[in-house]
């Protein structure tokens, strides 16, 4: 008895009607527009390295992108578990912590550890 004929698109899980070259095809240029869009910045920052501009960004970022992650996180503490008091503990043991020690990986490590004792089995 012969072997039952195997399709290559059932033997790739591909659906009825797609074809596996157009799809690997696809696939190649979003790997490959993927692949530039990341490696953009990189690339141009050569040119930029010596700016003002990038410098004072450098600076400037992290701080506004750790405020708007702070102002989004405790504005949808309204209704979870412990509310804004668990909040309030947590984010001032954070910064306290942060000036004393003047670890990031410490103070978001113990003030999420905080924040998740107060909100679970305190508050």
């Amino acid at each position: 008895m012969a072997a039952p004929a195997v399709h290559l698109h059932a033997a790739a899980g591909l659906p009825e009607g797609v074809q596996l070259g157009p799809t690997l095809a696809i696939l190649g240029a979003i790997f490959l527009v993927t692949l530039a869009l990341r490696g953009l910045p990189f690339a141009a920052l050569r040119f930029f390295r010596e700016s003002d501009l990038v410098a004072w960004l450098g600076l400037a970022m992290p701080v506004g992108v750790m405020t708007l992650l702070v102002v989004y996180t405790v504005s949808g503490q309204a209704d979870a578990p412990g509310g804004f008091t668990a909040v309030g503990i947590a984010l001032a043991f954070t910064v306290a912590l942060h000036l004393w020690r003047r670890s990031a990986t410490l103070s978001i490590l113990l003030g999420t550890v905080l924040y998740l004792v107060l909100a679970n089995l305190i508050f």
